[in-house]
């Protein structure tokens, strides 16, 4: 689960180093059509996954997981955690060059927020008899949620617990069960997945149509016009008010710097 998010970057970057994506662009492909046409190709290509991890389960008979009451909460949990972590991996592709660079990176950084936040959330939980680290136990409960690494992972941890409790009371003859989908089990987790990969597809095509940076440079300084022709002063003016928005390409207050001056 941290190996397949990681690899759907690969082909991003590839489109990205041979100008594929660049030239999808220019021939009149919208960024949020090809955005969401890469979402779902990755989605069917992770449920794929998903259901191979689910049918290990069952074959091996789990029934922490793969109880009738518990199956749900594990098919929601896997494909929760790709509908989230996928866009999570998408505003990588800006940042590598080198397919497999990326591929090595990811997969890392995945592994390293999925097991050390779920064992370390855990760890804590054995010593909730001392106040300070149980307080602090709690805090990072709640603001490791915005990884959804740390909600898969801590979901199955909390599942499996529940069935070791749930085997004890039957040892007694008593029936201890809890709903999957309840606030305090997996449904925290689930809810914050699917509202992160709506988050994270949003700011990965804010990201693509450079809207943090158009307004964080905003305010830099342009050099100022001199000697410049009266047709082109007219048709910046034009341009401005908006008299050429049926055109079909337009540019709009181009500019010429140098690195030095930008940076």
């Amino acid at each position: 689960m941290s190996f397949v998010p990681a690899s759907f970057v690969l082909y991003l970057i590839q489109e990205k180093v041979t100008q594929a994506k660049h030239l999808q662009f220019v021939s009149g492909v919208s960024p949020l059509v090809y955005w969401i046409a890469n979402f779902f190709w990755d989605m069917i290509n992770y449920a794929v996954s998903a259901a191979m991890v689910v049918g290990i389960f069952i074959a091996f008979d789990k029934k922490c997981y793969t109880s009738p009451g518990n199956l749900q909460a594990l098919i929601a949990l896997l494909m929760l955690y790709g509908w989230s972590v996928t866009p999570m991996m998408y505003p990588m592709s800006y940042v590598f060059n080198v397919p497999s660079t990326a591929y090595v990176s990811l997969s890392c950084i995945n592994l390293f927020i999925g097991i050390n936040s779920s064992a370390i959330t855990f760890i804590l939980d054995l010593f909730d008899n001392t106040e300070a680290l149980y307080k602090c136990n709690q805090v990072l409960k709640k603001a490791l949620l915005v990884f959804p690494h740390f909600c898969l992972g801590r979901g199955l941890i909390d599942m499996a617990m529940n069935q070791a409790v749930m085997d004890v009371y039957a040892r007694f003859g008593e029936d201890f069960s809890l709903d999957p989908f309840s606030w305090d089990f997996v449904g925290k987790n689930v809810t914050f997945m699917a509202i992160e990969g709506f988050v994270y597809f949003i700011l990965n095509v804010l990201i693509q149509y450079r809207f943090f940076l158009d307004h964080w440079m905003s305010d830099l300084k342009k050099p100022p016009i001199t000697d410049e022709d009266v047709d082109v002063a007219k048709e910046r003016e034009k341009i401005h008010k908006g008299g050429s928005s049926s055109d079909i390409l337009q540019i709009k207050d181009l500019s010429k710097a140098s690195l030095y001056t930008l940076y």
